[in-house]
């Protein structure tokens, strides 16, 4: 039985679209994913250029993943974290730790030098960052416009 963090595989996806809908339409995010909504955004990240996808697994069940992709910027390459999610049961237990620790190790194989994200203010989600080496830019702000 496979335990630990290994690269996701295409045949990951289903599952981690399950996934994403029980952790996101739950306490505090309250969101409204159906699982093929889930699925697209997962594999739409999953087949853009230069995308990294990690698994954290238990007895051959998938229990937490990050997705992204890696961009140049000037002064370097960049990664974008664009998912990273956990079991709600095991949250708070280390796994999203152990996962950005492989996840950084992967991403350097490709020259990264900086992980990106953008999270919720001053919830469980920017401490859990923090935690892990991340810092607020009060440079930068995440802007919308509905069309």
């Amino acid at each position: 039985m496979a335990t630990g963090v290994f690269r996701i595989e295409d045949k990951d996806l289903k599952e981690c679209a399950k996934l994403y809908v029980s952790v996101f339409n739950a306490e505090p995010w309250n969101d409204k994913w159906a699982i093929e909504t889930a699925y697209n955004r997962l594999h739409d990240i999953y087949v853009s250029p230069k995308s990294v996808g990690i698994k954290y697994m238990e007895e051959n069940v998938i229990k937490g993943v990050a997705f992204g992709n890696c961009e140049q910027w000037y002064e370097g390459m960049h990664f974008n974290l664009k998912e990273m999610y956990v079991i709600n049961e095991l949250q708070g237990k280390g796994i999203g730790s152990k996962i950005l620790k492989v996840l950084e190790e992967r991403v350097k194989e490709f020259g990264v030098n900086t992980l990106i994200l953008f999270t919720e203010k001053d919830c469980s989600t920017d401490k859990f960052y923090r935690k892990n080496g991340f810092s607020g830019l009060d440079f930068m702000s995440m802007m919308e416009k509905d069309i």
